[in-house]
């Protein structure tokens, strides 16, 4: 089982990261690019929240620091918080659109977005992937963006507004900025896809 999984899968994923990685490359090598970048780097540490594709984004992220570009670091260090943040404070401005255990871990959601681990946002995207997802990926592409646009540099390996209060960034009002538009952003996607969600769940159960 295993041999066939990495004959079928094993390469079309290590082509996926390869292209991945190539966008990139090609991407942050122009400053007129710099908006593209960003977008790209959010939308990646978005979409799987730690797994594959975000690693991609972050190692790139981490070599930049190295290679003297710690500004492509902080955009991805601005994209990386919003998923759980944003979870978090949907959780606690329209509790109906969602179910007691999503909104039992809005608390730790949003203090493991403020110590920069994305992956709590996990449990809700797993719970709701069709409006989740979209939300998550679009503030984090916008906070990566806008991070990209102002210039924010990270230079150590993490995001989070940990690495700002510690003094990681080169500003710490701007990569907040950047931060809070993505969540904001995320948090009334999300609200508003659940909302559209329920009122169709519930026009159908009237019909």
């Amino acid at each position: 089982v295993s041999a066939v999984l990495i004959l079928f899968l094993g390469a079309p994923i290590s082509w996926l990261m390869t292209a991945l990685n190539s966008a990139l490359t090609f991407l942050s090598k122009d400053p007129v690019t710099a908006i593209p970048l960003g977008l790209l780097l959010g939308a990646m540490v978005a979409f799987d929240m730690g797994g594959p594709v975000n690693k991609v984004a972050f190692l790139f992220g981490t070599a930049s620091i190295v290679g003297g570009t710690p500004q492509i670091m902080g955009a991805v260090a601005c994209a990386i918080p919003v998923p759980p943040l944003a979870m978090g404070l949907a959780t606690l401005i329209d509790k109906k659109c969602f179910n007691e255990e999503e909104r039992a871990a809005g608390i730790p959601a949003l203090l493991m977005g403020l110590i920069g681990i994305t992956e709590g946002a996990i449990p809700y995207a797993a719970c709701d992937p069709k409006h989740v997802m979209p939300s998550i990926i679009v503030g984090s592409s916008v906070a990566s963006a806008l991070g990209m646009v102002l210039g924010i540099t990270d230079i150590v390996p993490h995001g989070g507004p940990i690495v700002g209060f510690l003094g990681a960034t080169n500003s710490l009002p701007l990569f907040l900025l950047t931060i809070a538009a993505g969540t904001v952003i995320s948090t009334l996607m999300v609200i508003a896809l659940k909302g559209i969600k329920q009122k169709k769940e519930f026009a159908s159960k009237v019909v």
